[in-house]
């Protein structure tokens, strides 16, 4: 699946062959086909990678008592949903490829945005419930502005990390809560 990954990322989905990912596994082919059916297997394999790290990550959002834990989470959330991003960016140059040139994988593919943007706005209903959270944020609109982002942001080499971290945090909490510093 490492192989697939980096050589997705690479050539993309289209220009990889079967022959490749087992050679760069360091495998027979045979030993491909004893896991995976197909290529196309093997990518929703790694698909489901993805939208797993993706569900955990919905999973670390919890209620904070303060504005400072909230910042803290939010930028941990942020993180965390880039490294994911960064980890499976070979799968989703892949996937987006494959979902264009394969009805059944498009139509997966929208399936897969709206879950994402649900898993975000999930996330974004907590954080409204931290005192000093706006009552008029849209959260649907939010989360898929919000997811995206993070889907470009898993299309595109990071240069500076660290800086789109802060820049979405503060994006992020700055959209949901009050400054109380005015």
């Amino acid at each position: 699946m490492q192989a697939a990954l980096g050589l997705f990322a690479e050539r993309g989905y289209e220009a990889t062959t079967i022959e490749e990912i087992a050679h760069q596994a360091g495998v027979a082919v045979g030993g491909f086909y004893q896991h995976f059916a197909s290529k196309q297997q093997l990518l929703l394999m790694l698909m489901d990678g993805l939208l797993d790290g993706v569900a955990d990550l919905s999973q670390q959002c919890t209620p904070q008592d303060n504005l400072q834990e909230v910042r803290s989470a939010i930028e941990r959330v942020v993180r965390q949903g880039l490294l994911i991003d960064r980890a499976y960016a070979g799968a989703y140059r892949a996937w987006r490829e494959a979902a264009a040139l394969h009805e059944t994988l498009r139509t997966l593919h929208t399936q897969i945005e709206q879950w994402t943007a649900l898993q975000i706005e999930q996330m974004l209903h907590v954080l409204l419930q931290t005192p000093g959270a706006r009552q008029d944020v849209d959260v649907p609109a939010l989360a898929g502005i919000v997811s995206v982002l993070f889907w470009r942001l898993a299309d595109v080499p990071l240069r500076e990390a660290d800086a789109i971290v802060t820049t979405m945090t503060a994006m992020l909490y700055h959209t949901i809560f009050c400054d109380t510093t005015t």
